[in-house]
């Protein structure tokens, strides 16, 4: 945004403040000044003259010898304008004087001329030749007293324009301050950087009904909507003030009612609209648009409408994109004589929707979507009614409204021991009054303890709480008076009991070989269906405005993901690897509402195994299913879960789930407890699909849910006993048993008949089946650890308790027998 200097000083008194003082100032308090312009006029010694003569060119069909009067001096110059009539006041330069070139817009100096064999002393100006703009419509010479009226002679030109060197600041206003979209705004904040009043009172806005009607039909996008209606308008360019203004403030000056709402917008930041009475047949509403709508803006151009473009619009068509842009259906032209003034509150959110929605961002939009001054609209509306009756002889025949433009009062106490407390510098009462007051706080009551204040309506939303309140006194006194201390550390950083077995799983994966990937969560149907995996429609989080089918959807599995960086290095020769991913995927369960998305997030762990990452000349073995079985049980020991955890062999409806896995090498697994469903799966890719991906050697897949995992495992506290002063002895027993025969039966047994105050352990370290081995029975080692904390362990007791260990395998195991 862009204001100039001398408008700001309209509403505070900047004497004895320079550009560069207000720059630093507003930058620090938080309203970043990216440029101070120093604009000065395009031309110099350019003088009024008045036509007393006009005589034809001797060598020139369509050049004149002009005469002219500089108030009792007389000079002649050669002029081609076909404007030019005696009697006319006009901008004259002299040789030594400076214009702009029409083709390339420099600035060059007027030097002697002969044109055609005639002395040119000067030159006529047209008003590009003096850098302005809308002064005047038709082109040729600008013509000074249709626009001023009676003018002095060999007067500058500057001062008949009131022009001089104009400071103009560039201001980047926060998305959060609407206010500071506003001269009023700016000159507030300057206001209480420099502790000087304002200097503004409100007007007070006529409540003259009229017959004009007004709706609003949505109330969500529009909470207060009103139009004055004027009649008898005459269209002329606007006053020099006017157009000097809002020029300084980036825009082009059209025309007096344009170039009002304008003005009015930019010394108040509320948004005004002319609508041509005569085209709206007396009715207006606030709505949102249908899809099969259309509306040709004023700059010629069809936008397509849809369910989130806010327009006003009339019994039959919308007339403008409310709080955007206007219609050409609507516009005011310079036949128009009466007019309809809109001055609206559109919401915030819906404007910012509606605005993209038809992909156009105008000033008025800019700052709606920030949110304006709800209780400004009506005196906003006063002023440009009071200028349209002055600079266009208007008639005001009264105003039409709906809707509340009032706001409830919000008070909030400042306590004087919470500035301290956090901004650590003591700041007087009296000062923090001074500031809030200067920027319009109303102050309700104080004690020594506390002040109470009324929060301003411009300020309503950014400012809720005791804290707002306190920002505001810090960053108007002065941020660089806080002298900076490093905080006092309470308690150190705890780290969550998630994030604990996260690291533990990912620890455990890397040291099975495994190698972490990072895959993104958005892909696309063709990676699914390329991979057969079951997607829900229904479920399925879109992307509403995607870039690619590729980037679609929310994934609700990782190993499609899985599969494809695996095909990746495969295609690029790499055929031996292992792969996880510890990620989330998303499933819509609810529709989404303002306070919840409706989406579960789900942390999966997903890996697989390719080849073998121990291959070698000397081992060629390849990895398998029960090679990732392995590296699972592994994970599941680390978090305490193995003896829960189940493997079951894939039913009918589990292969119809998991297309993608070979249905004689996958299985399902589960964990003992409340949750019966299970928590993944584990599985070789099946061969029609590593076919189609050319794989010439099996893959093997998992993936399990994370959530289900560490919800599972009961959080510990790690206890400490005393290393035991008595070593611990072993001995093996061999035997032989039935070829069905387990482990854990075995273990069972051992541990039954066990003096449990020393028995520490047992252990298969040898397994062997044939020859010398009779059919069907197989023979196993098992080591038993044998300790007391208290003494050292006798070998009667050891042998005692050896042979009971193989009294009970006997007797618990039938076909059991010792070797």
């Amino acid at each position: 945004m862009q204001v100039s200097h001398e408008w700001l000083n309209e509403f505070v008194d900047l004497t004895g403040i320079t550009p560069d003082e207000i720059a630093h100032n507003l930058t620090m308090s938080g309203l970043e000044v990216e440029e101070v312009e120093y604009k000065k006029p395009s031309f110099s010694n350019i003088r009024t003259a008045k036509i007393i003569k006009i005589d034809n060119h001797p060598n020139a069909d369509k050049l004149h010898l002009v005469t002219l009067d500089l108030g009792g001096v007389e000079k002649r110059v050669v002029c081609g304008a076909q404007n030019i009539e005696v009697g006319q006041i006009i901008p004259y330069a002299s040789v030594g004087s400076k214009v702009l070139d029409r083709k390339t817009g420099e600035q060059f100096e007027l030097t002697p001329a002969v044109i055609r064999g005639v002395e040119s002393q000067g030159m006529l100006c047209s008003q590009d030749e003096l850098g302005l703009s809308g002064m005047q419509e038709e082109d040729g010479i600008l013509v000074l007293n249709r626009i001023f009226g009676e003018i002095e002679l060999n007067q500058s030109l500057e001062r008949v324009l009131n022009l001089s060197e104009e400071v103009i600041y560039h201001v980047a206003p926060t998305a959060n301050r609407g206010d500071q979209m506003s001269v009023m705004g700016i000159a507030r904040e300057l206001s209480a950087l420099f502790n000087r009043k304002m200097k503004f009172e409100k007007m007070e806005l006529s409540s003259k009904n009229c017959e004009f009607e007004v709706e609003i039909k949505d109330e969500d996008a529009c909470k207060y909507y009103s139009v004055a209606v004027l009649k008898d308008l005459e269209i002329k360019p606007s006053p020099d003030f006017i157009q000097r203004r809002i020029t300084a403030c980036g825009m082009r000056p059209i025309n007096n009612i344009v170039d009002i709402t304008n003005y009015v917008m930019l010394q108040f930041g509320t948004p005004q609209h002319a609508f041509d009475l005569d085209k709206l047949n007396n009715y207006l509403c606030v709505r949102y648009a249908s899809n099969n709508e259309t509306l040709v803006t004023i700059d010629e151009v069809e936008r397509k409408l849809s369910e989130q473009t806010v327009v006003i619009a009339t019994k039959e068509k919308p007339v403008c994109a409310g709080g955007v842009f206007g219609g050409l259906n609507s516009e005011i032209d310079n036949k128009t004589t009466n007019i309809a003034l809109e001055a609206a509150y559109f919401t915030p959110h819906t404007n910012r929707k509606s605005a993209r929605s038809i992909g156009y961002r105008s000033d008025a939009s800019a700052r709606y979507e920030r949110g304006i001054d709800i209780e400004m609209i009506a005196p906003a509306m006063a002023v440009s009614i009071e200028l349209l009756q002055k600079y266009a002889n208007a008639k005001f025949v009264g105003l039409s409204k709906v809707g509340n433009d009032k706001l409830e009062n919000l008070e909030v106490t400042l306590r004087n021991s919470e500035i301290k407390r956090i901004l650590g510098v003591e700041i007087p009462q009296e000062r923090c009054i001074e500031i809030l007051e200067n920027l319009g706080f109303k102050l309700l009551g104080k004690n020594e303890m506390a002040a109470k204040f009324s929060v301003p309506s411009y300020r309503m939303g950014d400012v809720e709480r005791e804290i707002d309140l306190i920002e505001e006194i810090s960053r108007i006194d002065g941020f660089d008076k806080i002298t900076p201390q490093i905080p006092a550390i309470s308690q150190g950083a705890d780290i969550s009991f998630d994030t604990r077995i996260t690291k533990i799983i990912n620890d455990t994966m890397l040291g099975y070989g495994f190698d972490e990937i990072i895959t993104s969560s958005l892909i696309g149907h063709n990676l699914v269906n390329a991979y057969l995996q079951p997607l829900n429609t229904e479920t399925c989080v879109k992307v509403l405005n995607q870039h690619s089918d590729d980037f679609s959807i929310l994934r609700q599995k990782l190993n499609p993901n899985m599969l494809e960086i695996a095909k990746n290095n495969f295609d690029n020769g790499n055929k031996n690897f292992r792969l996880f991913e510890i990620g989330k995927t998303y499933v819509q369960i609810n529709p989404a509402t303002l306070d919840d998305s409706g989406v579960i997030e789900t942390r999966k762990l997903a890996g697989c195994i390719f080849g073998s990452v121990n291959n070698s000349l000397l081992n060629k073995k390849q990895d398998d299913f029960f090679t990732l079985k392995g590296v699972l049980e592994g994970l599941f020991e680390k978090l305490g879960l193995l003896k829960r955890i189940i493997w079951t062999q894939f039913e009918e409806d589990d292969r119809k789930k998991y297309e993608f896995i070979h249905p004689a090498q996958g299985a399902t697994i589960s964990i003992l407890g409340k949750n019966k469903e299970p928590i993944g799966f584990i599985g070789a890719l099946h061969p029609i699909l590593a076919d189609k991906l050319k794989f010439n050697q099996p893959l093997y897949i998992f993936e399990i849910n994370l959530e289900d995992v560490i919800g599972s495992i009961t959080p510990s506290t790690v206890k400490y006993k005393k290393l035991p002063v008595f070593g611990a002895v072993q001995r093996d027993i061999a035997f032989v048993a039935p070829k069905e025969t387990t482990i854990e039966q075995i273990n069972k047994a051992i541990k039954k008949v066990a003096d449990k105050n020393i028995f520490k352990g047992s252990k298969v370290f040898d397994i062997y089946e044939g020859a010398n081995i009779e059919s069907g029975k197989k023979s196993l080692a098992f080591r038993i650890t044998l300790q007391d904390e208290n003494k050292t362990l006798t070998d009667e007791i050891i042998q005692g308790e050896i042979n009971k260990i193989k009294a009970g395998l006997e007797k618990s195991i039938v076909g059991l027998s010792l070797r």
